[in-house]
């Protein structure tokens, strides 16, 4: 999974925000376009919520389709708070749901670090074809 913050650097910019995921093999992916309520957090906050928010859509998504999964993250600080054990001191609302989520399916979904990021090619792809009209 990733997600993507475009014109981040220039306040002047309208930001736009995507979030996707590949399935290991890649013949099951999804996007979507951040509008409304979880554009406006990441306006305000840090792009980690960018990346919560990519890892809650894609359990969102998977979460019928397999018994058991593994999420992985590029993003290693994200990852790091979401798997600690003990409680966090003041968490903001969007890892406070993650948390939430993966201890609750702590059987079947796990959170991974990732290096390398399959997603983040889907992602640019998508809107690469957005600014083109071929989406």
């Amino acid at each position: 999974m990733d997600a993507k913050i475009l014109n981040v650097h220039d306040a002047a910019l309208p930001r736009e925000a995507y979030v996707g995921y590949v399935v290991e093999g890649g013949k099951l992916q999804g996007v979507k376009k951040l509008e409304g309520e979880e554009l406006d957090r990441i306006g305000r906050l840090e792009s980690d919520d960018a990346e919560i928010l990519a890892i809650l859509f894609a359990i969102e998504n998977l979460k019928g389709t397999f018994g058991r999964f593994t999420i992985v993250c590029d993003h290693e600080s994200v990852v790091s708070e979401a798997n600690k054990v003990e409680e966090v001191k003041n968490p903001s609302p969007l890892m406070g749901n993650l948390r939430e989520v993966l201890q609750e399916n702590h059987r079947s979904i796990r959170l991974e670090v990732l290096t390398a990021n399959p997603a983040h090619g889907i992602i640019t792809a998508y809107v690469n074809g957005l600014k083109s009209g071929t989406r």
